[in-house]
């Protein structure tokens, strides 16, 4: 596996970047390890996700280029370097600094497995594919940001969030790579485990929500 010197320096600026950032609010909330635990998520999720839009307009949505979604583009690249070094710094801080917050599942193996998946895409120069997943960051950034800032928690608009990009964009993504026939490897298997994992955090989500309303109504 082969990382090109572009895709090193990339990953050189985004580790800095998250590890200033989790520094300067660390201090301020060293005390509340579950608050710390959403830093980095949200200064990525903040990123990744806005500039994410910028290549899903250009290749994947409303017009699909399926020519161009195993090609590598700089910022679909760079996008993608920031991600694997999230994951890295998140198992990093997190087994120190909020290991009750970095589960099994969701921390470790998640990682594991992303940052596997991310780096042999950078690896073959397939950048532009990739980068589209993290406009399903969106949702993340809102999260994040309600976790980190409670006075800034939107429920509902996470909910809107999530349905839009985590269920019904995830499911665009599934229908049009799964329609590729000349791909150079399939990557709808790996959609459609998102799709079905994301749908059962949707459901578990509405059930959630629907338990608060009716407690703060009553």
């Amino acid at each position: 596996m082969m990382i090109s010197a572009a895709t090193i320096r990339d990953g050189v600026v985004s580790c800095s970047f998250l590890a200033t950032a989790y520094a300067a609010y660390s201090t301020r909330v060293s005390a509340e390890p579950k608050r710390r635990a959403w830093v980095l998520t949200l200064a990525t999720a903040s990123v990744v996700g806005p500039l994410s839009l910028v290549g899903v307009s250009r290749h994947v949505f409303p017009s699909f280029d399926a020519a161009a979604q195993f090609t590598d583009e700089p910022l679909a690249r760079f996008l993608c370097a920031w991600f694997v070094c999230f994951l890295v710094l998140d198992c990093a801080f997190g087994s120190r600094h909020y290991p009750k917050q970095f589960s099994l599942f969701e921390g470790w193996f998640h990682h594991a497995a992303y940052i596997a998946f991310f780096c042999w895409g950078l690896s073959r120069g397939y950048s532009v594919g990739f980068a589209s997943t993290l406009a399903l960051e969106l949702p993340t950034a809102l999260l994040a940001r309600g976790h980190c800032f409670p006075a800034l928690r939107v429920d509902l608009a996470y909910g809107v969030a999530f349905l839009s990009l985590r269920v019904l964009f995830n499911a665009y993504l599934l229908w049009r790579w799964y329609g590729m026939a000349d791909a150079p490897v399939r990557l709808w298997p790996c959609t459609l485990a998102t799709l079905a994992l994301h749908t059962t955090w949707f459901v578990k989500w509405c059930k959630s929500y629907a338990r608060r309303r009716k407690a703060k109504e009553g």
